[in-house]
């Protein structure tokens, strides 16, 4: 009889512990970066000019990661690319993200691994600026967009294969990428 509340005490201090460690998870902070600088990645980007447009393209590395995204999302074996896109036609053109990578990552996927437990307004934060990064169909004539598209990762050399398209016209490009790190 004795035994019963030792027991419940044991019990008692697994729980609380198991509670204190999921509000301690649901704290963690996150922080958006201030005014993320891509001149790093416009200097290594690797860029082709075809059919009036030009893609330039450049893989991000766990320090850029965290400079532009706020977590370094490798680890979660996600790769993210920054493109830009200099629309130099008289049509809007369009990004084929599925040809680039099939299975690639949309920006609230990418923010859900970067979720806590009871994150509430971070998580929140972390859905609106990976939206706001991700890169934005059309590219209208005489313009140039920029944004990133998440990936599956590749070890040392990339092939990014970038696929514009339009009315009865469509511009394919294929880069050989270092990939940092």
């Amino acid at each position: 009889m004795n035994e019963w509340p030792t027991l419940w005490r044991a019990l008692t201090r697994v729980a609380g512990s198991v509670v204190l460690l999921f509000v301690c998870g649901g704290c963690a902070t996150w922080t958006a970066p201030v005014s993320p600088d891509d001149a790093p990645l416009r200097q290594r980007a690797v860029s082709d000019t075809r059919q009036g447009a030009r893609v330039s393209v450049a893989v991000l590395g766990a320090d850029d990661s965290r400079r532009m995204i706020g977590a370094d999302i490798g680890s979660s074996n996600i790769q993210p690319l920054w493109i830009e896109v200099e629309n130099h036609t008289p049509q809007a053109l369009w990004l084929l993200h599925s040809g680039t990578d099939p299975d690639y990552f949309s920006p609230l996927e990418v923010a859900w691994s970067m979720h806590t437990l009871l994150g509430g307004a971070t998580n929140a934060d972390i859905d609106s600026h990976l939206n706001k990064l991700g890169f934005k169909n059309p590219v209208p004539a005489g313009e140039t967009r920029s944004g990133f598209l998440f990936a599956n990762p590749d070890r040392q050399i990339k092939l990014v294969n970038i696929d514009l398209f339009a009315s009865r016209t469509l511009i394919p490009f294929s880069l050989f990428l270092p990939v940092p790190d």
